[in-house]
């Protein structure tokens, strides 16, 4: 049996949300500038950016992101059925036939949340010399307005 691209997930992603094209999901679904990032991985030697899969779980929160990486699994998280009844626990046979589906979508969540908060890490290191400049013209510009009050007491007297 031929594995699935990403790509085609990709498209019965959009098929299912309704969206005409590639084009007009990433436009509309996903509020991209341009189609380019999605088109890109028409060739199954790309892979999605870690930005691309978290933009479809946000806007998207329906979708298995483990079946969307991997194929494995069921492109919905609930059917209309599981959200309407109460949520069950996963039963003994069930998670013993998924335990490595579980465990690899469990060790994808750590990877997306470890990236995520080094990416933030990094930000904030930029952020540093912004605060500190911003900081120094907050006390510029103090200073700038005490000497005007004080040239305006000067000119008075």
């Amino acid at each position: 049996m031929k594995m699935q691209t990403f790509f085609k997930r990709l498209v019965q992603i959009i098929e299912h949300q309704g969206f005409k094209n590639v084009n007009v999901f990433a436009l509309n679904g996903l509020g991209y500038d341009s189609s380019s990032k999605l088109n890109r991985l028409r060739d199954p030697k790309n892979k999605p950016s870690l930005e691309i899969l978290l933009d479809i779980s946000k806007h998207f929160p329906d979708i298995n992101i483990h079946w969307l990486v991997t194929g494995k699994g069921n492109m919905l998280l609930y059917s209309n059925e599981s959200i309407t009844n109460k949520l069950q626990e996963p039963n003994e046979e069930y998670l013993s036939e998924n335990y490595a589906s579980l465990r690899e979508s469990i060790m994808l969540k750590d990877d997306i949340i470890k990236n995520l908060k080094e990416k933030i890490e990094f930000q904030e290191k930029q952020l540093e010399p912004f605060l500190k400049t911003i900081e120094n013209l907050e006390l510029r510009i103090s200073n700038m307005e005490k000497f005007n009050e004080l040239v305006k007491l000067k000119v008075k007297i």
